[in-house]
């Protein structure tokens, strides 16, 4: 395969990086490789701007179970996506990029149309999909509207959007939930600012070592927290404190432990002005050597949402290893730290939209069995049914699945009642961490394989983005771990 010339290199990318490409363009001019940041060598990059953009991009994390468009071979590393949702013309795309010999640039694998439901509530039809040949060794459309072979799956997959498309949440159906940001400018914090992170899990390992995909409760990392500031486009993460889940044998910080402060570089890329870990990764040659480094990468939005892509290397000498930061394999979604107690009345009072994620069991290289649905907490009026879940208490939240999946079943626009959340006693000494919760999973919940009304324990963040509660939970049982992500919709 022919080499990228330095010089070539360095225009190619200044002109990605001033937008100079059309879609056309990229499909074709883009050489095969990833620009995971745009220097100083272009002078639009330096400059940062908050303006809310139509369409909004948004960086998201590679979750594992996902595989929609992705050939063998993709990619040496797990890589983010890009979305990209238009709320004026009604539309979105799904996009991927990776390190490898079959992507030339972002490679669109969904788009579709976007239809506001009640609440705040996207739903996504999707109208074309693309995804990789083994025959022709390109990404062919599968379906579309154009070559009139329309799309059968055209329901399912739903987006929440914080206000402002500062971040939120995205479920392409067949695929599991991700975390959602709009890394819009790179940040600006003279003086620290602290974080509280979860780790996003993979699938139930006896051991996972950071495999890709993979995650062991009792000696990866479940949650910490971070003081991030800044000097310029360098990005300092010290005082980082990682921990077990209490409820299994964790005890503390895990054995693989982050080297504290660590720093990185952030400016303008495909995902927006996103920080790498450590500095940028440059790649000139595509073809890619089996020394490939793990890089993370890391958007925080204007009100303080955190999302982190670790970058697994899945081949060659460093194959398994990952930027061990602040969460573990996968990457992490963290809150700014709340400067006081949270309001435990008014966070359990409030109504919330989001997603239950199963991660599934992780075996030979796999992740099986995983599920993740819409869901629903808080109701303007609690059903009588929420009491055989679980006994009420000032400290649990009720919610549930939609029969189907499928929103439009309920006329009021809450879904079942077959979920609670006991947020427990918030921690005293750190502020909107909850490490004793406990979640329920009633019989009837979609994601429930047991057959019966169960229960586990879990760790819950909580704090506000853009005046809005948000929580996220983290939590195993003893088949699978579970994430839950909710964002306050009233």
């Amino acid at each position: 395969m022919r080499k990228i010339s330095m010089r070539n290199y360095i225009f190619m990318r200044e002109l990605w990086c001033d937008h100079r490409f059309d879609a056309v363009m990229l499909s074709v001019l883009l050489p095969l490789f990833l620009i995971t940041g745009c220097t100083a060598s272009s002078s639009k990059t330096t400059a940062s701007t908050s303006t809310q953009l139509e369409p909004q991009t948004y960086f998201a994390p590679w979750v594992a179970g996902t595989t929609n468009g992705r050939g063998s071979n993709l990619s040496k590393i797990t890589v983010p996506e890009i979305y990209a949702i238009d709320d004026t013309a009604g539309s979105f795309s799904q996009s991927i990029f990776g390190l490898g010999a079959l992507l030339q640039g972002p490679q669109v694998i969904n788009a579709g149309t976007t239809a506001k439901n009640s609440r705040g509530l996207l739903s996504l039809a999707i109208t074309a999909n693309y995804a990789y040949s083994s025959s022709s060794s390109t990404y062919e459309v599968t379906c579309s509207a154009a070559n009139k072979n329309p799309c059968a799956t055209t329901s399912g997959s739903f987006a929440l959007e914080i206000s402002g498309q500062s971040g939120g949440l995205v479920q392409i159906v067949g695929q599991p939930v991700a975390p959602l940001v709009a890394a819009v400018a790179c940040p600006s914090l003279t003086t620290a600012q602290s974080w509280l992170f979860l780790t996003i899990p993979g699938g139930m390992a006896a051991d996972s070592s950071g495999k890709p995909g993979a995650w062991t409760p009792s000696t990866d990392t479940a949650y910490g927290s971070v003081d991030i500031s800044t000097n310029g486009s360098t990005v300092t993460f010290s005082n980082i404190e990682q921990y077990t889940l209490p409820s299994v044998g964790g005890t503390g910080t895990p054995s693989a432990t982050a080297t504290s402060p660590s720093t990185g570089t952030c400016g303008a890329s495909t995902l927006g002005y996103t920080t790498s870990i450590p500095g940028y990764a440059v790649v000139t040659d595509p073809v890619l050597t089996s020394s490939l480094a793990p890089s993370a990468t890391v958007g925080i939005n204007t009100a303080g949402l955190l999302i982190e892509d670790n970058g697994v290397v899945t081949s060659g000498t460093n194959a398994g290893s990952y930027e061990n930061m602040m969460g573990a394999g996968t990457g992490a979604v963290g809150l700014p730290k709340p400067a006081s107690s949270i309001d435990v009345s008014a966070l359990r009072s409030a109504q919330y939209l989001g997603f239950v994620r199963g991660a599934g069991i992780y075996s030979a290289g796999n992740v099986s069995g995983w599920s993740s649905h819409l869901t629903s907490f808080g109701f303007a009026t609690t059903p009588s049914s929420c009491a055989s879940v679980a006994a009420s208490s000032s400290t649990i939240l009720y919610g549930g699945d939609y029969t189907n999946d499928d929103p439009s079943t309920s006329s009021s626009g809450f879904g079942n009642c077959d979920l609670a959340i006991d947020l427990g006693t918030q921690s005293s000494s750190t502020n909107g961490l909850f490490p004793h919760a406990t979640v329920w999973l009633g019989s009837d919940y979609a994601g429930n394989t047991k057959g019966s009304t169960y229960s586990f324990s879990a760790v819950a963040i909580a704090g506000q983005v853009n005046s809005k509660y948000a929580i996220f939970l983290l939590g195993v049982d003893d088949t699978e771990p579970w994430a839950v992500y909710l964002l306050q919709s009233n």
